[in-house]
C-alpha cells in the first residue's frame, strides 16, 4: 500500500470543483432556453446524424425510504395516486417526443434504456408494466443492447426481480452502499449479506449485475470496510461502483441527519481507498475509470482495452452511446453539443405537460472550444492519458500551441508527481489518482464557481447561448 502525502491530499482535494460527468457542470447551465429549443436541437442533431446511438433514461423520482447520503434528485411517499399521476405524466411525455419524431420524420436509435430514480424498483408492478410498455412501443425492448434498471434491495423480491427480466430487463442495479449495521443505522439503509443473496438467485436471468458502493460514510472505518468488501466479493457482481461520500446539508436537508463528527476525513478516506483498490484487484476485478471496478469478462472492462469506454452523466459505458434523451422531473438530456435539464419542481413539471411543452428549464451549447475541454476531460477521467496528436488531429488544432498555457500549468502536477509529462502526451500515475479533478480544472476555461444541479434555482441566469 502507498502511504498517501496527506498534505498534498488535503491542499488539492479541498478546492471545490464539480466532478466534471458532463462539461460544463449542469448546475452553471443557463436558464431561458424553452420546449421549442429543446425540439429544434433534436431535429437538428438527429437530422445531421440521424442513426446518432442514444440511451433513452427514464427519471421515477420516488422512494420507499430517505437515504440520509441521497444526493439524487427523490422524494419518500407510500402514495400509490401519486405514484400512478407520475407513470401518466412520463407517458404523456413521451407522447410529446413520439409526437416530434413523427413530425420530422425521425426515428432515433435508442440502443439502451435506463430507469433510475428514486427509486424505480419502488413502482407497483401494474405501473412498471404500463411504463415500459408504452416504452416498448417505439424501442424494441428484444433488439436494444442493454436494458437497466436501479433497485433498491428494500422494495423488492424474487419474484418482482422475475418479472422485471420478463419485461426485457437485463442488466440489475442494486444500491448496496455499506453491509455494515452501524453504518447502515447512521444512514438509514440497512441490508445484510443474506438477503442480497436470496435476490441474487435471480442473476442467471441478467446478463449482468451491479453493486453501488459508497466510502467515507459515518461510522465506516477501514476495518468495517474491509470486512463490507469481503462480504461484496462473495457475492460476486460483474461491475461495483466505489463513490466517494458527497456531503451538501446545505442543499439536501436531509444530508444533515449525517452527523459529521462520524464522517472520516480526507486522510481516513484516502487510506481507505488506498485499502480497498488492491483488494478489487485481488478479487479479480479490472479498475475502469475513476471509481468502477469489474470482471475482466464485463463489457466496461472489454471497452476499456478496446478503447472504446466512455463516461457521461449516467456513469460509464462501453462506449455504445453519449448522447441521453431523458425524461422525468431533473432529467438531463445530451444531444451532441447541446445538454438540456428538466424541472425538479413536479408541479411546475405537471404544468409544462399540460401545456404540451418539454418540460425544460435549462440548458448549454458547446462551441467547438468547449467541446475540445469536455473530450480532454473525458479521457483524463477514463483513461488517465492524453495524447497531444490524437486532439491535433480529430479537432485540427496543434494541440501544445492551442493548450500552451494549460501545458505549462500541468507542470505543476508533474512536480507533485500527479502526473509524468511527454512531448506529445500526459500520463496520470497512481499517485495522481487524487487529482483527476484537479487535472480536469486545468482544462475548465469557464472557472465557473461550482454549484450542484438542484442549487440552480436559487440561481438566475438571464444570458441564454443562442440554439
Amino acid at each position: 500500500m502507498v502511504t498517501p502525502n496527506k498534505d498534498l491530499i488535503v491542499e488539492y482535494q479541498s478546492v471545490k470543483s464539480a466532478y466534471f460527468t458532463a462539461y460544463p457542470s449542469p448546475g452553471t447551465w443557463y436558464e431561458g432556453f424553452s420546449s421549442q429549443d429543446y425540439g429544434n436541437a433534436i431535429i437538428e442533431v438527429l437530422s445531421r446524424n440521424p442513426e446518432l446511438p442514444i440511451q433513452f433514461y427514464v427519471h421515477f423520482p420516488y422512494c420507499k425510504i430517505q437515504c440520509w447520503f441521497c444526493q439524487c434528485y427523490q422524494m419518500v411517499t407510500h402514495d400509490r395516486d401519486k405514484m400512478e399521476t407520475m407513470v401518466n405524466y412520463l407517458i404523456k411525455e413521451m407522447d410529446l417526443l413520439l409526437a416530434l419524431f413523427k413530425k420530422h420524420g425521425l426515428k432515433p436509435n435508442f440502443n439502451e434504456l435506463h430507469l433510475g430514480g428514486g427509486t424505480p424498483s419502488w413502482l407497483p408492478i401494474d405501473l412498471f408494466d404500463r411504463l415500459v410498455d408504452k416504452i416498448g412501443t417505439f424501442i424494441d425492448l428484444k433488439k436494444i443492447h442493454e436494458f437497466a434498471i436501479e433497485v433498491d434491495p428494500r422494495t423488492a423480491d424474487v419474484e418482482k426481480i422475475k418479472h422485471f427480466h420478463s419485461k426485457g430487463v437485463n442488466r440489475i442495479s442494486f444500491g448496496i452502499q455499506d453491509f455494515a449495521p452501524q453504518v447502515g443505522k447512521a444512514v438509514n439503509r440497512e441490508h445484510t449479506e443474506a438477503e442480497i443473496a436470496e435476490l441474487l438467485k435471480t442473476r442467471h436471468l441478467f446478463k449482468g449485475v451491479n453493486f453501488d458502493l459508497i466510502y467515507g460514510l459515518p461510522r465506516q472505518t477501514r476495518e468495517s470496510l474491509k470486512e463490507t468488501l469481503d462480504t461484496v466479493f462473495r457475492l460476486s457482481p460483474d461491475r461495483i461502483a466505489f463513490s466517494i461520500l458527497g456531503n451538501r446539508p446545505d442543499v439536501f436537508k436531509h444530508n444533515a441527519m449525517m452527523k459529521i463528527e462520524e464522517i472520516p476525513g480526507l486522510i481516513e478516506r484516502a487510506y481507505m481507498w488506498e485499502d480497498s483498490f488492491p483488494a478489487f484487484l485481488k478479487a479479480g476485478y479490472v479498475r475502469v475509470g475513476m471509481d468502477h471496478f469489474a470482471k475482466p469478462n464485463d463489457e466496461i472492462a472489454q471497452a476499456k482495452y478496446k478503447e472504446t469506454l466512455f463516461r457521461n452523466q449516467m456513469g460509464y459505458s462501453p462506449g455504445r452511446f453519449a448522447d441521453v434523451c431523458a425524461i422525468g422531473p431533473s432529467g438531463m438530456s445530451r444531444y451532441g453539443e447541446y445538454y438540456f435539464a428538466s424541472s425538479y419542481n413536479i408541479p411546475d413539471y405537471f404544468e409544462f405537460i399540460d401545456e404540451g411543452k418539454f418540460p425544460v428549464v435549462r440548458g448549454y451549447k458547446l462551441d467547438k472550444d468547449l467541446e475540445i475541454r469536455r473530450d480532454i476531460m473525458n479521457k483524463i477521467m477514463v483513461y488517465y492519458h492524453v495524447n497531444y496528436d490524437y486532439f491535433s488531429h480529430l479537432y485540427n488544432i496543434d494541440f501544445k500551441k492551442y493548450f500552451a498555457q494549460e501545458i505549462e500549468e500541468l507542470k505543476e502536477f508533474e512536480g507533485i508527481n500527479a502526473i509524468q509529462m511527454k512531448e506529445n502526451s500526459f500520463t496520470v500515475t497512481y499517485f495522481g489518482n487524487y487529482f483527476l479533478r484537479n487535472l480536469c480544472l486545468v482544462f475548465d476555461k469557464l472557472n465557473l464557481k461550482y454549484m450542484h444541479n438542484i442549487e440552480s434555482g436559487k440561481v438566475i441566469r438571464k444570458e441564454k447561448v443562442v440554439v
